[in-house]
């Protein structure tokens, strides 16, 4: 119910009766796939209920759709999509990260603090982003798909871990188009068939999204301040047959929780005598505020049993979309043949560019940490005054603040936030199980300006969400 509610999203918007406008929503929903055949549909007064509207409304609303074929409705079994409706099919996995807005509802004019794509180039200079017509002639005169990744790109990356301490090889590494492939690829080999994938609770959206889709069967452990708990992991891999381990052990998506030195010896040597890989995700690792970033989690062991998953778009440019993954080549070889498949290989030009970037990344560090703590400061401030009851813990570092609301659903109130202007992350989506439901995750990348009318908005959709839920609302200053 709560996900379907949140698909909905500003339905209510625009011209006409009601019922038209969420007959309308309801039949994008099944056009963009997320109802598909036979999806079942809440009951009218649920529904009703859910979206605080007359019962009337969404029994016109479905009756609608009825008339049209869309939807079809029986005694006993409720309603559901109809499975002979033209275009309509399976529906598609429902996705929480940003890219889904495309085909989502649209927020208007909200701000977005539900992704972590960070505005600008800052620190990045001209003549890193200058790419020649020599530059491009020359991949085009000599071109081949390279489906593992241009083979001096390969090479950089792999230097880069060497120098770093983690020896490492070109042929241990497989160019992927941003983080995101490279954590669905291996989701797709090693999560096919209902795969058991063991992933932190919370975790990070897009890696669920990414198991749902590959069918995998997802099973969440706690984590606390060092990480993922060793006690949680060594029953998990005694008591299933887990196919593989994914952690992101440096500035924890969403807690910025980064793993000790002695959680991390432990994770590898259990995975390792369990002979299951573990998923390393270092797309955060650089953005600490504090202090360097620990060495991967591979450097830890000699196994060979963790693979590596990195990318450009937090310190660059989240629209570089160039990530990859580190492995033995043997299943860098396995990842690739999986790869062909989806796209035959990953832009040359981005490519190309990620070359030039790389030997900058230390100084571009410097600034998007200075420039990220610096946000954090601001919204916290912003947070503290105008949300008083809202607590969290400062975080080590990363784009996200993890917030816990003092009572209510954040499910519902995220609902509650768009409808003022802001788009938030419920901390269920973060969630294997569907836990924290109390927690939200706030990015804080915005420029200030953007960040002050937010916390504004925020302020203003949750004291009318305490009077709505019976709460007596806290002073609010805006």
């Amino acid at each position: 119910m709560n996900t379907l509610v949140s698909e909905l999203g500003r339905w209510s918007a625009g011209h006409g009766p009601l019922y038209q406008r969420l007959a309308e929503r309801l039949r994008t929903l099944v056009g963009s796939g997320v109802l598909g055949t036979d999806s079942k549909l809440p009951s009218e007064r649920d529904l009703a209920r859910a979206l605080e509207v007359s019962r009337t409304t969404v029994i016109a609303a479905y009756r609608l759709l009825r008339e049209e074929g869309l939807l079809e409705s029986a005694r006993g079994s409720g309603t559901r999509v109809a499975t002979a409706g033209r275009w309509v099919g399976p529906a598609v996995p429902v996705a929480v990260t940003p890219a889904t807005k495309l085909i989502s509802t649209s927020a208007g004019d909200a701000i977005d603090l539900s992704g972590a794509v960070i505005p600008g180039l800052d620190g990045v200079s001209d003549e890193a982003l200058r790419l020649s017509p020599a530059d491009i002639r020359g991949l085009a005169g000599q071109f081949d798909y390279a489906p593992l990744g241009l083979p001096a790109l390969r090479a950089a990356i792999a230097t880069r871990y060497t120098q770093g301490g983690l020896p490492t090889g070109p042929g241990q590494i497989l160019v992927t188009t941003g983080g995101q492939q490279a954590i669905d690829l291996l989701f797709t080999l090693f999560g096919r068939d209902h795969g058991t994938i063991i992933t932190e609770n919370p975790t990070y959206a897009g890696a669920l999204d990414a198991a749902s889709a590959a069918g995998a069967t997802v099973l969440g452990l706690p984590v606390d301040g060092e990480g993922l708990r060793t006690r949680a992991l060594s029953e998990a891999l005694d008591r299933t047959a887990a196919r593989l381990v994914y952690v992101t052990a440096t500035c924890h998506n969403p807690t910025a929780a980064v793993m000790s030195t002695a959680r991390r010896h432990d994770i590898t040597r259990l995975a390792a005598a369990a002979g299951v890989p573990v998923v390393d995700d270092t797309t955060l690792a650089d953005l600490l505020f504090d202090a360097d970033s620990p060495p991967p989690l591979a450097a830890t062991t000699e196994a060979g049993t963790v693979v590596t998953v990195g990318s450009l778009s937090k310190l660059c440019w989240a629209g570089l979309r160039v990530g990859w993954i580190r492995a033995d080549e043997h299943l860098i070889a396995r990842l690739a043949r999986l790869k062909v498949v989806t796209d035959l290989g990953s832009s040359h030009l981005s490519q190309l560019l990620a070359l030039r970037l790389l030997p900058g990344l230390a100084e571009l560090g410097v600034v998007r940490r200075r420039q990220l703590a610096e946000r954090y400061e601001l919204m916290a401030d912003l947070l503290r005054d105008q949300l008083p009851g809202w607590t969290w813990e400062r975080p080590r570092g990363g784009p996200f603040l993890w917030a816990r609301l003092p009572h209510g659903d954040t499910g519902e109130f995220a609902q509650f936030a768009l409808d003022h202007g802001v788009r938030v992350l419920p901390g269920n989506r973060t969630s294997p199980d569907d836990s924290f439901t109390d927690h939200l995750r706030l990015s804080f990348v915005l420029e200030p300006a953007q960040l002050r009318t937010a916390v504004a908005r925020l302020a203003e959709a949750w004291a009318v969400f305490q009077v709505r839920r019976g709460h007596r609302p806290v002073e609010v200053v805006v």
